[in-house]
């Protein structure tokens, strides 16, 4: 994206996540930001759970369905895998936003997946 571009909190993203190392998500593939907006508004960074179109049933990832997301395909979403990202360098576009039904899920898997409950 370019310079001083933002994004939001639910937003899809396209984000290029190479080089990875080990079992890290590879590839460019849309992601989902989860940082809150204060921080998405005034860092150059931002927090991405990526997605996958393999769907393994983990609890630490919540299913979406393409005909009700922005994604083009039905994904998972990886609240294991989260990662900073650089706004300008790796994320290359944003292609929508999930609705708050989706993100409460993404919300509970993220608790989850990070002890905080």
């Amino acid at each position: 994206m370019s310079e001083g571009s933002t994004v939001r909190r639910g937003d899809v993203v396209i984000v290029r996540l190479d080089p990875a190392e080990g079992h890290e998500m590879k590839k460019t593939r849309p992601a989902v930001v989860v940082q809150n907006d204060v921080g998405n508004e005034n860092a150059s960074t931002t927090i991405v759970a990526p997605t996958t179109g393999t769907h393994r049933g983990y609890p630490f990832e919540v299913f979406v369905d393409a005909a009700e997301s922005p994604f083009e395909k039905d994904s998972s979403i990886r609240l294991d895998q989260i990662r900073v990202v650089s706004i300008e360098k790796r994320i290359h576009s944003v292609v929508g936003a999930l609705d708050t039904k989706t993100m409460e899920a993404v919300d509970d898997t993220l608790r989850l997946s990070l002890g905080l409950d």
